[in-house]
């Protein structure tokens, strides 16, 4: 797949058109916007493949991005995947939905992608996130939600078991018993629910939504990119580890950021007002 590209001057946004995702480059920071808003950005396989290609130009060296901000254009975030061919094909007298096939060879990796990113991720939800978009959700180091917003994974409605890895994913950040809401009752989850249950990191005004997590994810950005990568990775592994093998991969972690140059300069500061200027490296 290919896109279009804009050949910004130097220090300019440069802009990546791909079918269904516009990519953009602001220094150490990567945009990824969902860019069908008419389809309330439902998840297809143009807009899945497109996302890994821009996962893919986001981690070629070259760029040295530092963090990533994942949001929606328009009034949702993800509407979920698009089942449209699927209902096409049933009314066409087809018996075998691509969409569920696409769930293997499609979305789950898109997402192991997405889960794999050893640099922040920051996702701005600027609407409604549904199945897959809850899923892209949970696997944010950062959320920022627009008080609009909302979450709802009905699978059920579809008789369908759920995907996403939600069923593993929610009971480790919200516990079963409200898990079974969202996946057996397809309840819908308001922003402040959502907040209050530990989905979340902060919900701000709907108008406010697009500069707040730009300015979060400038941050990120802009911090000590290798130990935030490391802190990541203890966090992420943590749930399939002891504390015996979780202190000696913190001793590991603590090893490999030792002496880094942000490292140095952290502690030729410390103590003093005076704020360390983070490379990344």
């Amino acid at each position: 797949m290919t896109g279009s590209e804009s050949n910004p001057d130097d220090g300019a946004i440069e802009r990546i058109d791909y079918s269904g995702v516009r990519l953009e480059f602001d220094g150490p920071l990567a945009i990824i916007t969902l860019n069908d808003p008419e389809k309330l950005n439902a998840m297809g396989e143009d807009m899945a493949n497109a996302l890994v290609v821009a996962l893919t130009e986001i981690a070629k060296p070259r760029r040295r991005c530092r963090a990533v901000l994942l949001t929606g254009e328009g009034r949702a975030f993800c509407a979920g995947a698009n089942l449209m061919g699927s209902r096409k094909a049933l009314s066409e007298g087809g018996k075998k939905l691509a969409n569920i096939g696409a769930v293997e060879t499609l979305y789950h990796p898109l997402l192991r992608r997405i889960h794999s990113l050893q640099i922040p991720l920051i996702v701005g939800v600027n609407g409604l996130a549904i199945g897959i978009g809850l899923g892209m959700t949970l696997a944010a180091d950062y959320v920022v939600a627009a008080e609009g917003a909302w979450f709802q994974a009905p699978f059920k409605n579809l008789a369908s078991a759920s995907d996403s890895a939600l069923a593993w994913l929610l009971p480790r950040i919200i516990g079963p018993i409200r898990t079974k809401r969202i996946l057996m009752r397809a309840e819908r989850i308001d922003a402040a629910t959502a907040l209050d249950w530990g989905i979340l990191s902060e919900v701000v005004p709907t108008a406010e939504l697009a500069g707040r997590a730009r300015a979060v994810a400038t941050e990120f950005a802009n911090d000590a990119t290798i130990a935030l990568g490391e802190i990541k990775k203890l966090i992420n592994d943590s749930p399939r580890c002891d504390i015996h093998t979780a202190f000696e991969a913190e001793a590991a972690a603590v090893a490999r950021t030792s002496r880094t140059k942000d490292n140095v300069a952290a502690i030729k500061v410390f103590g003093t007002k005076a704020k360390p200027a983070f490379t990344g490296e």
